[in-house]
């Protein structure tokens, strides 16, 4: 009896992480926004590339996308003219999905040995 709850324990975590890395697909060739000092900045994702617009488009963030599975990637941050910008070009940031709800997309990014939650939502183009 004990082996068939383990079994069925085992593979509904397995069915939801399924889940949710079916819903990471959101991310690919769409445009997202978060709010930054309640100011929204625009998230836009390419296969590759991923570019963050403040300031009403005004400064930009590129950065080169490495995906490792569809609900986790690395940005290489390559150019940016934000100002007061506190990295430099090259810092490679992980990205790991934690949660796709609808048009919400629940992350951690880990950056220098710090991490933090943040949330996007998708907007239409």
């Amino acid at each position: 009896m004990r082996k068939s709850y383990k079994f069925l324990v085992v593979l509904s975590l397995l069915t939801l992480m399924s889940f949710t890395a079916d819903k990471c697909f959101i991310l690919k060739n769409n445009t997202f926004k978060y709010k930054n000092a309640k100011k929204d900045v625009i998230v836009v994702f390419q296969e590759n590339t991923h570019t963050e617009y403040h300031n009403n488009k005004e400064h930009f963030i590129k950065s080169e996308i490495e995906w490792v599975t569809n609900c986790e990637y690395y940005l290489t941050i390559k150019e940016s003219n934000l100002p007061n910008f506190p990295f430099k070009m090259g810092t490679k940031m992980h990205i790991l999905v934690n949660k796709v709800k609808g048009k919400r997309v629940y992350y951690t990014s880990t950056l220098g040995g710090r991490s933090w939650e943040g949330k996007m939502t998708k907007i239409k183009k």
